[in-house]
């Protein structure tokens, strides 16, 4: 008896059409059949098809309404529609939603058995894709990069450009925004890639200390020096050196930092001899290094070699459309493969209810990824069940404004039946509005004025204001 190694959902208000195609198919196909669209979605949720047949006209929708929602949900599963009184412009139609094939009734089965052969291959190849996509992204580090919004999407791509060259990179941001997280996807999208990647923070050393650690030390320069040290230029040698809280180094430092970047050398502390290094630097900070020059800490020309290209990560508040998708992904992360001491089910949440996620949007974040980390974790941790709810966040420490919990508040209550989605995208838009609004007041009209009590650049916040149509 042949393998039956092909699923084939059909998707017919007649049923006798699903016995037909189950007998021109023949073997190696096992077909299902449902005549409306209701239940073609529930059979889809719970069975893995290869290919779904689809009548155009099913009544009261069309076949065109489920291509519509297959491409949004299920992108690679292959979908062929037929119809009894095919026409030019239903196939063009069809083409544009996705449709892999557009088929007469009349097919002969030799048609039939070659369209969905080709469309369940098609679908296997498409699925297997994305898979090896995910593992790429999961390989080179854009997995754990989690930001769906516009400035992500910007800043990954410009990643993507630097990452295949060797310029030196200054990475800018607010603490806990994420800096090292992108310099390792920098390392790792580049031809660096199967190298060490090194990353040191400046601030934790003295400047005596700082200079043996990154440049190294012979045996005996100083009182307690029994064995020579490498450094960490020569540990990352041929990889990516990330030289965190750079503005923190000391002048003494920067000089000879000045040198490697500048001769790509450096000088052991207690030593005679110059060691030729190929090494990528990588620097990141959370200070005003342009200020930091103007005042005399920070030497210019070091600022210049080091900003080559500068990348601004912004801060959570000014990419809030992502608190959802990161939250979710600290969640996974953090208790996702929870396992108590005996091995059984752990209840750690796995979910965030409307008001909690309305309340973590709402909030501005000061503290950045690290401190949703920090909140999220406390939750989880005093939650009681797989839902995550307003007064876990409450106990957590995560604190609103009464009338900004008032608004949301009276936005859920008017939105029951919408997608989260729906409801998170008009809660952001409700909430930087409110915001913006208040703090324009604030500033009798100053948009500059506003954008620094809201903690957001100049640039954001005139964007925003054409956004929702509001006057500078």
């Amino acid at each position: 008896m042949p393998t039956l190694n092909h699923r084939i959902l059909v998707v017919d208000p007649e049923p006798q059409i699903h016995r037909l195609v189950r007998v021109l198919l023949g073997a190696g196909y096992r077909v299902e059949g449902v005549c409306n669209l209701p239940d073609a979605l529930s059979a889809l949720h719970d069975t893995p098809y290869d290919v779904v047949l689809c009548e155009e006209d099913l009544g009261e929708v069309t076949g065109f309404d489920l291509l519509r929602r297959l491409r949004r949900h299920c992108p690679d599963l292959a979908t062929i529609l037929f119809s009894g009184g095919a026409r030019l412009s239903s196939a063009v139609e069809a083409m544009r939603l996705g449709a892999f094939d557009y088929l007469r009734k009349t097919a002969s089965a030799t048609e039939l058995r070659s369209a969905v052969q080709r469309a369940s291959v098609h679908g296997s190849l498409s699925r297997e894709v994305r898979r090896l996509r995910g593992e790429v992204d999961k390989a080179h580090g854009l997995g754990n990069v989690v930001g769906d919004s516009g400035v992500m999407r910007q800043l990954l791509s410009l990643a993507e450009k630097v990452a295949n060259s060797d310029v030196t990179v200054l990475i800018l941001g607010e603490s806990g925004t994420g800096k090292e997280l992108l310099s390792r996807v920098i390392h790792r999208l580049g031809p660096r890639s199967d190298k060490p990647f090194v990353a040191f923070d400046c601030s934790a050393l003295a400047p005596s200390l700082l200079e043996t650690e990154l440049f190294g030390h012979e045996k005996g320069a100083f009182t307690g020096a029994g064995r020579a040290r490498r450094g960490l230029f020569r540990e990352a040698q041929g990889g990516t050196l990330l030289l965190d809280e750079i503005g923190d180094i000391a002048p003494s430092v920067q000089n000879k930092l000045l040198r490697v970047l500048q001769e790509r050398e450096i000088k052991p502390v207690g030593g005679d001899q110059f060691i030729k290094v190929d090494v990528r630097i990588l620097a990141a900070t959370n200070k005003d290094l342009k200020a930091a020059v103007a005042r005399g800490d920070f030497r210019e020309d070091l600022y210049w070699r080091l900003a080559v290209m500068p990348m601004q990560v912004p801060p959570l508040r000014e990419r809030r459309e992502d608190i959802p998708l990161l939250a979710m992904h600290i969640l996974a992360k953090r208790f996702g493969a929870a396992k108590n001491f005996g091995g059984g089910e752990v209840k750690y949440p796995s979910r965030i209810s409307q008001r909690a996620m309305a309340k973590l949007m709402g909030y501005k974040w000061p503290g950045n990824i690290r401190e949703l980390e920090n909140v999220l974790s406390r939750a989880a941790l005093l939650c009681d069940g797989h839902e995550i709810h307003s007064t876990d966040l409450a106990g957590a420490g995560l604190k609103a404004s009464p009338s900004l919990a008032s608004l949301v508040a009276v936005d859920i209550e008017a939105t029951a039946g919408r997608s989260l989605k729906e409801l998170l995208d008009e809660t952001v838009e409700m909430v930087e509005r409110s915001a913006i609004e208040s703090a324009m007041e604030k500033s009798e009209g100053s948009a500059t004025k506003a954008a620094k009590l809201l903690g957001i650049s100049r640039a954001t916040i005139y964007n925003k204001l054409r956004k929702y149509g509001m006057s500078v």
